[in-house]
């Protein structure tokens, strides 16, 4: 079993974080597809939690432009008709 300092923790739980984000789109996690936050979000969370830290945030990860996408199959123009 590996034993991490406080800094390289907080390092691994941010990777987790980064990975794991949950979609504005759908509410869906972006790596494991599930609803909600993941359980591996979840321990990442708490990392930080127990650190009194928190995370940092990066613009995009939740993939905000897709709040409110419809999906459009190819051959459908966006009228309605067949293409």
């Amino acid at each position: 079993m590996a034993t991490y300092s406080g800094g390289q923790q907080i390092e691994r739980a941010q990777a987790v974080l980064d990975r794991h984000a949950v979609s504005s789109g759908d509410g869906l996690c972006v790596e494991c597809k599930v609803l909600g936050p993941c359980t591996n979000h979840e321990a990442a969370a708490r990392v930080f939690e127990r650190c009194a830290r928190l995370p940092r945030r990066r613009p995009g990860l939740t993939r905000p432009e897709l709040v409110g996408a419809r999906l459009v199959h190819a051959g459908t123009s966006l009228l309605g008709g067949v293409a």
